[in-house]
Protein backbone atom coordinates (compact mmCIF):
# COMPACT_ATOMS: atom_id res chain seq x y z
CA UNK A 1 0.00 0.00 0.00
CA UNK A 2 1.33 3.40 -1.00
CA UNK A 3 -0.38 6.47 1.41
CA UNK A 4 2.71 9.21 0.97
CA UNK A 5 6.04 9.47 -0.78
CA UNK A 6 8.34 9.08 2.53
CA UNK A 7 6.63 6.22 4.63
CA UNK A 8 9.37 3.48 4.55
CA UNK A 9 10.04 2.32 0.74
CA UNK A 10 9.40 -1.67 0.42
CA UNK A 11 9.02 -2.53 -2.81
CA UNK A 12 9.50 -0.06 -5.88
CA UNK A 13 9.05 -0.41 -9.57
CA UNK A 14 12.52 0.66 -11.40
CA UNK A 15 12.06 1.99 -15.36
CA UNK A 16 14.07 0.50 -18.08
CA UNK A 17 15.20 1.59 -21.88
CA UNK A 18 15.83 0.09 -24.38
CA UNK A 19 19.28 -0.72 -25.72
CA UNK A 20 21.59 0.75 -28.33
CA UNK A 21 20.85 -0.74 -31.68
CA UNK A 22 17.43 -1.99 -31.04
CA UNK A 23 15.33 1.11 -32.71
CA UNK A 24 18.06 1.61 -35.57
CA UNK A 25 14.56 -0.14 -37.42
CA UNK A 26 12.37 2.42 -37.28
CA UNK A 27 15.01 4.70 -38.15
CA UNK A 28 16.11 4.08 -41.80
CA UNK A 29 18.87 6.13 -43.10
CA UNK A 30 20.06 8.11 -40.41
CA UNK A 31 23.00 7.81 -38.49
CA UNK A 32 22.14 7.00 -35.02
CA UNK A 33 25.53 7.03 -32.92
CA UNK A 34 24.58 9.85 -30.71
CA UNK A 35 21.22 8.26 -29.91
CA UNK A 36 22.31 4.79 -29.31
CA UNK A 37 24.99 6.19 -26.95
CA UNK A 38 21.81 7.77 -24.69
CA UNK A 39 19.93 4.45 -25.18
CA UNK A 40 23.14 2.52 -23.68
CA UNK A 41 23.93 5.07 -20.77
CA UNK A 42 20.30 5.60 -19.84
CA UNK A 43 20.05 1.28 -19.72
CA UNK A 44 23.59 0.94 -17.92
CA UNK A 45 21.78 4.17 -15.00
CA UNK A 46 18.55 2.14 -14.52
CA UNK A 47 20.45 -1.20 -14.09
CA UNK A 48 22.57 0.35 -11.43
CA UNK A 49 19.92 1.81 -9.69
CA UNK A 50 17.83 -1.36 -9.62
CA UNK A 51 20.86 -2.63 -7.93
CA UNK A 52 21.37 0.11 -5.24
CA UNK A 53 17.75 -0.12 -4.17
CA UNK A 54 18.18 -4.05 -4.49
CA UNK A 55 21.17 -4.05 -1.99
CA UNK A 56 19.54 -1.99 0.18
CA UNK A 57 16.56 -5.00 1.36
CA UNK A 58 14.54 -2.96 -1.22
CA UNK A 59 12.33 -5.41 -3.76
CA UNK A 60 12.15 -4.13 -7.26
CA UNK A 61 10.79 -4.67 -10.38
CA UNK A 62 11.06 -3.79 -13.69
CA UNK A 63 9.12 -3.54 -16.57
CA UNK A 64 9.23 -5.87 -20.28
CA UNK A 65 10.80 -4.04 -23.16
CA UNK A 66 8.98 -4.63 -25.98
CA UNK A 67 9.88 -4.71 -29.32
CA UNK A 68 8.11 -3.46 -32.33
CA UNK A 69 9.05 -4.57 -35.94
CA UNK A 70 7.19 -1.05 -37.38
CA UNK A 71 5.64 1.79 -36.88
CA UNK A 72 2.23 1.45 -35.62
CA UNK A 73 -0.70 3.25 -37.32
CA UNK A 74 -3.70 3.66 -35.60
CA UNK A 75 -7.25 5.72 -36.40
CA UNK A 76 -6.08 9.41 -36.71
CA UNK A 77 -2.60 8.81 -35.60
CA UNK A 78 0.09 7.10 -35.78
CA UNK A 79 2.63 5.41 -33.17
CA UNK A 80 6.24 6.39 -34.74
CA UNK A 81 8.84 5.52 -32.39
CA UNK A 82 7.05 3.52 -29.39
CA UNK A 83 9.02 5.08 -26.24
CA UNK A 84 10.61 2.69 -23.54
CA UNK A 85 9.02 2.63 -19.75
CA UNK A 86 11.47 5.29 -18.77
CA UNK A 87 8.90 7.31 -16.74
CA UNK A 88 6.55 5.20 -15.14
CA UNK A 89 5.19 7.84 -12.49
CA UNK A 90 3.90 10.05 -15.09
CA UNK A 91 0.43 7.67 -16.30
CA UNK A 92 0.78 5.33 -13.62
CA UNK A 93 0.29 5.70 -9.56
CA UNK A 94 -0.34 2.76 -7.00
CA UNK A 95 -2.92 5.27 -4.57
CA UNK A 96 -3.50 2.69 -0.96
CA UNK A 97 -4.15 -0.66 -2.70
CA UNK A 98 -5.29 0.74 -5.77
CA UNK A 99 -3.09 0.53 -9.27
CA UNK A 100 -3.97 3.27 -11.69
CA UNK A 101 -2.95 2.99 -15.13
CA UNK A 102 -3.66 6.94 -16.99
CA UNK A 103 -3.21 8.04 -20.39
CA UNK A 104 -2.11 11.01 -21.69
CA UNK A 105 -1.42 12.83 -24.63
CA UNK A 106 1.46 11.73 -25.63
CA UNK A 107 1.54 9.26 -28.66
CA UNK A 108 4.55 7.11 -28.37
CA UNK A 109 3.44 6.46 -25.04
CA UNK A 110 0.27 5.00 -26.14
CA UNK A 111 1.22 1.36 -25.45
CA UNK A 112 3.48 1.86 -22.29
CA UNK A 113 0.92 -0.01 -20.01
CA UNK A 114 1.74 -3.52 -21.90
CA UNK A 115 5.60 -3.16 -20.14
CA UNK A 116 4.05 -2.71 -16.60
CA UNK A 117 1.21 -5.39 -17.60
CA UNK A 118 3.07 -8.16 -15.45
CA UNK A 119 3.97 -6.97 -12.39
CA UNK A 120 0.31 -4.74 -12.31
CA UNK A 121 -1.28 -8.59 -12.58
CA UNK A 122 1.01 -9.58 -9.49
CA UNK A 123 0.29 -7.05 -7.54
CA UNK A 124 -3.90 -7.53 -8.70
CA UNK A 125 -3.31 -10.97 -7.42
CA UNK A 126 -2.15 -9.90 -4.00
CA UNK A 127 -4.84 -7.98 -3.37
CA UNK A 128 -4.44 -3.97 -4.97
CA UNK A 129 -7.32 -3.55 -7.45
CA UNK A 130 -6.62 -2.62 -11.14
CA UNK A 131 -8.20 0.34 -13.09
CA UNK A 132 -6.82 1.76 -16.24
CA UNK A 133 -8.78 4.49 -18.30
CA UNK A 134 -10.28 3.69 -21.50
CA UNK A 135 -8.05 3.65 -24.23
CA UNK A 136 -8.54 7.24 -26.33
CA UNK A 137 -8.32 8.14 -29.39
CA UNK A 138 -5.45 10.95 -30.13
CA UNK A 139 -3.76 13.49 -32.50
CA UNK A 140 -0.70 13.54 -33.27
CA UNK A 141 1.28 16.01 -30.80
CA UNK A 142 3.87 18.71 -32.29
CA UNK A 143 6.80 20.08 -30.15
CA UNK A 144 5.21 22.88 -29.50
CA UNK A 145 2.01 20.96 -27.94
CA UNK A 146 3.79 18.94 -25.22
CA UNK A 147 2.34 19.61 -22.02
CA UNK A 148 5.11 21.72 -20.51
CA UNK A 149 5.06 24.29 -23.98
CA UNK A 150 1.17 24.56 -23.71
CA UNK A 151 -0.62 22.07 -23.35
CA UNK A 152 -3.34 23.18 -25.58
CA UNK A 153 -4.78 19.85 -27.04
CA UNK A 154 -5.67 18.60 -23.55
CA UNK A 155 -8.11 21.36 -23.58
CA UNK A 156 -9.50 21.87 -27.33
CA UNK A 157 -9.12 18.56 -29.54
CA UNK A 158 -9.15 16.15 -26.33
CA UNK A 159 -11.09 17.66 -24.18
CA UNK A 160 -14.01 15.02 -24.51
CA UNK A 161 -11.28 11.80 -23.29
CA UNK A 162 -9.95 11.17 -20.50
CA UNK A 163 -6.56 12.08 -19.99
CA UNK A 164 -4.53 12.87 -17.07
CA UNK A 165 -0.91 12.89 -15.70
CA UNK A 166 -0.45 11.14 -12.35
CA UNK A 167 2.66 13.17 -11.57
CA UNK A 168 0.56 15.92 -11.21
CA UNK A 169 -0.73 13.99 -7.75
CA UNK A 170 0.89 13.74 -4.11
CA UNK A 171 -0.37 11.72 -1.80
CA UNK A 172 -0.49 12.30 2.13
CA UNK A 173 -2.37 10.18 3.87
CA UNK A 174 -5.89 10.39 3.19
CA UNK A 175 -5.86 13.27 1.26
CA UNK A 176 -4.66 13.74 -2.86
CA UNK A 177 -2.77 17.08 -3.47
CA UNK A 178 -3.65 17.73 -7.27
CA UNK A 179 -2.59 20.00 -9.77
CA UNK A 180 -5.76 19.92 -11.28
CA UNK A 181 -5.28 22.21 -14.14
CA UNK A 182 -1.91 20.14 -14.68
CA UNK A 183 -1.45 17.88 -18.06
CA UNK A 184 -4.85 16.18 -18.29
CA UNK A 185 -8.58 17.18 -18.76
CA UNK A 186 -11.59 17.69 -16.44
CA UNK A 187 -13.00 14.18 -17.27
CA UNK A 188 -9.22 12.86 -16.33
CA UNK A 189 -9.89 14.82 -13.07
CA UNK A 190 -13.24 13.08 -12.85
CA UNK A 191 -12.22 9.78 -13.20
CA UNK A 192 -9.74 10.06 -10.53
CA UNK A 193 -12.38 11.34 -7.85
CA UNK A 194 -14.77 8.39 -8.92
CA UNK A 195 -12.32 5.54 -8.76
CA UNK A 196 -10.57 7.17 -5.54
CA UNK A 197 -13.48 7.78 -3.31
CA UNK A 198 -11.63 7.59 0.13
CA UNK A 199 -9.48 10.77 -0.49
CA UNK A 200 -10.17 13.85 -0.29
CA UNK A 201 -8.57 15.54 -3.53
CA UNK A 202 -6.66 18.88 -2.62
CA UNK A 203 -6.43 21.24 -5.39
CA UNK A 204 -3.32 23.26 -5.81
CA UNK A 205 -3.54 26.95 -5.98
CA UNK A 206 -1.21 29.46 -5.83
CA UNK A 207 2.40 27.73 -6.46
CA UNK A 208 4.99 27.40 -9.34
CA UNK A 209 2.98 24.10 -10.81
CA UNK A 210 -0.35 24.84 -10.39
CA UNK A 211 -1.57 25.74 -14.23
CA UNK A 212 0.21 23.62 -16.43
CA UNK A 213 3.05 20.99 -14.45
CA UNK A 214 3.99 17.61 -12.31
CA UNK A 215 4.20 18.15 -8.75
CA UNK A 216 7.34 16.30 -8.12
CA UNK A 217 10.37 18.27 -8.62
CA UNK A 218 9.83 21.62 -6.63
CA UNK A 219 9.37 20.57 -2.71
CA UNK A 220 9.37 16.72 -1.04
CA UNK A 221 8.26 16.00 2.50
CA UNK A 222 10.30 13.41 4.45
CA UNK A 223 7.67 13.13 7.35
CA UNK A 224 4.11 14.19 8.32
CA UNK A 225 5.48 17.70 9.44
CA UNK A 226 8.80 18.30 7.18
CA UNK A 227 8.79 20.06 4.00
CA UNK A 228 12.25 20.57 2.25
CA UNK A 229 11.78 22.82 -0.82
CA UNK A 230 13.84 24.85 -3.12
CA UNK A 231 11.80 28.18 -3.00
CA UNK A 232 8.15 28.71 -1.33
CA UNK A 233 6.62 29.21 -4.41
CA UNK A 234 6.66 25.72 -4.99
CA UNK A 235 5.01 24.73 -1.92
CA UNK A 236 1.53 23.58 -2.05
CA UNK A 237 -0.39 26.48 0.38
CA UNK A 238 -2.09 23.69 2.03
CA UNK A 239 1.70 22.35 3.47
CA UNK A 240 3.12 25.82 4.15
CA UNK A 241 1.87 25.71 7.96
CA UNK A 242 3.99 22.57 8.60
CA UNK A 243 7.79 22.92 9.59
CA UNK A 244 9.37 23.95 6.35
CA UNK A 245 13.36 23.79 5.30
CA UNK A 246 14.17 26.05 2.56
CA UNK A 247 17.03 24.82 0.37
CA UNK A 248 16.18 27.18 -2.44
CA UNK A 249 20.02 28.60 -2.36
CA UNK A 250 21.40 24.96 -3.30
CA UNK A 251 18.95 24.67 -6.03
CA UNK A 252 20.49 25.87 -9.34
CA UNK A 253 17.63 27.86 -11.04
CA UNK A 254 15.64 26.10 -13.93
CA UNK A 255 15.70 27.70 -17.33
CA UNK A 256 12.98 26.53 -18.85
CA UNK A 257 12.42 29.23 -21.78
CA UNK A 258 15.60 28.26 -23.68
CA UNK A 259 15.37 24.32 -23.25
CA UNK A 260 11.37 24.79 -24.53
CA UNK A 261 12.95 26.80 -27.56
CA UNK A 262 15.65 24.36 -28.49
CA UNK A 263 13.14 21.56 -27.99
CA UNK A 264 10.94 22.96 -30.29
CA UNK A 265 13.37 24.37 -33.17
CA UNK A 266 15.18 21.07 -33.73
CA UNK A 267 11.47 19.28 -33.80
CA UNK A 268 11.72 17.36 -30.76
CA UNK A 269 12.96 14.23 -28.90
CA UNK A 270 13.42 11.76 -31.79
CA UNK A 271 14.89 14.51 -34.10
CA UNK A 272 18.67 13.86 -35.18
CA UNK A 273 19.25 17.72 -34.78
CA UNK A 274 17.79 17.51 -30.89
CA UNK A 275 19.84 14.70 -29.68
CA UNK A 276 23.01 16.35 -31.11
CA UNK A 277 21.52 20.02 -29.42
CA UNK A 278 20.88 18.28 -26.38
CA UNK A 279 24.30 16.25 -26.01
CA UNK A 280 25.91 19.42 -26.94
CA UNK A 281 24.46 21.73 -25.04
CA UNK A 282 22.11 20.36 -22.19
CA UNK A 283 23.41 17.21 -21.52
CA UNK A 284 24.05 16.85 -17.98
CA UNK A 285 21.91 19.55 -17.38
CA UNK A 286 18.77 18.39 -15.58
CA UNK A 287 17.73 21.42 -13.82
CA UNK A 288 14.93 22.56 -16.89
CA UNK A 289 12.32 21.83 -14.45
CA UNK A 290 13.79 21.30 -11.28
CA UNK A 291 14.61 17.60 -10.88
CA UNK A 292 17.67 18.24 -8.80
CA UNK A 293 14.24 17.69 -6.17
CA UNK A 294 12.98 15.12 -8.45
CA UNK A 295 14.17 12.36 -5.56
CA UNK A 296 13.30 8.73 -4.88
CA UNK A 297 12.69 9.43 -0.54
CA UNK A 298 13.62 5.57 1.25
CA UNK A 299 13.05 6.79 4.59
CA UNK A 300 12.83 9.67 6.77
CA UNK A 301 16.99 9.83 7.13
CA UNK A 302 17.76 8.37 3.29
CA UNK A 303 16.52 10.00 0.03
CA UNK A 304 18.21 8.98 -3.39
CA UNK A 305 19.45 11.77 -6.16
CA UNK A 306 20.11 11.49 -9.50
CA UNK A 307 23.12 12.97 -9.48
CA UNK A 308 25.35 14.68 -6.62
CA UNK A 309 25.00 17.97 -5.18
CA UNK A 310 27.45 18.38 -2.54
CA UNK A 311 26.78 21.76 -0.70
CA UNK A 312 23.06 20.49 -0.53
CA UNK A 313 24.19 17.54 0.98
CA UNK A 314 26.12 18.94 3.35
CA UNK A 315 23.01 20.92 4.29
CA UNK A 316 20.41 18.26 4.70
CA UNK A 317 23.10 16.05 6.88
CA UNK A 318 22.44 18.97 9.74
CA UNK A 319 18.94 17.50 9.70
CA UNK A 320 19.53 13.79 9.80
CA UNK A 321 19.13 12.83 6.01
CA UNK A 322 21.86 10.67 4.23
CA UNK A 323 21.92 11.60 1.09
CA UNK A 324 22.77 8.96 -1.99
CA UNK A 325 23.41 9.31 -5.70
CA UNK A 326 22.36 6.86 -8.56
CA UNK A 327 23.44 8.66 -11.80
CA UNK A 328 21.03 9.53 -14.03
CA UNK A 329 23.07 11.19 -16.60
CA UNK A 330 20.03 11.91 -19.13
CA UNK A 331 16.76 12.78 -17.17
CA UNK A 332 16.61 15.57 -18.95
CA UNK A 333 16.17 14.05 -22.40
CA UNK A 334 13.58 11.67 -21.03
CA UNK A 335 12.02 14.35 -19.25
CA UNK A 336 11.85 13.37 -15.76
CA UNK A 337 14.30 12.33 -12.85
CA UNK A 338 14.74 9.67 -10.56
CA UNK A 339 11.24 10.02 -8.79
CA UNK A 340 10.00 9.64 -12.60
CA UNK A 341 12.04 6.62 -13.69
CA UNK A 342 10.58 4.66 -10.54
CA UNK A 343 6.94 3.59 -9.02
CA UNK A 344 6.34 3.29 -5.40
CA UNK A 345 4.40 -0.29 -5.43
CA UNK A 346 4.38 -0.76 -1.34
CA UNK A 347 5.51 1.44 1.57
CA UNK A 348 5.33 0.72 5.34
CA UNK A 349 2.92 3.00 6.63
CA UNK A 350 -1.22 3.53 6.54
CA UNK A 351 -3.58 5.92 6.28
CA UNK A 352 -3.86 8.70 8.16
CA UNK A 353 -4.90 12.32 8.53
CA UNK A 354 -2.19 14.66 8.02
CA UNK A 355 -3.53 17.71 6.56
Amino acid sequence: MVYTEYDPLEEVIVADSYGPGELDHLFPNIPLDSFNRILEETKEDFDNLADFLTAGGISVKRPEILKYSNHITMSGFDVKFPMGPTVPRDQYKVQGKTILQTYTSLTDRYFDGLSFYKIFSELFSQGYNWISQPAPLLVPITPEDLWYCNGGPYHSELKDRLLFHTATMFPIGDKIIINSKGPGNDLGFEWLKRNLPEFTFVENHGTRSENFGHIDHGFIMIDDETVIHGGIDWVPISLRHLRLIDAEQFVPKPQTAQYKQDYIEAGGRYSISWVEKYLDNWRGYNQDVCFDLNVLIIDRHNILFGRALPDLFKFLKTFGIDCHVCEQRHMLFWEGGIHCSTLDTKRRGNIRTII
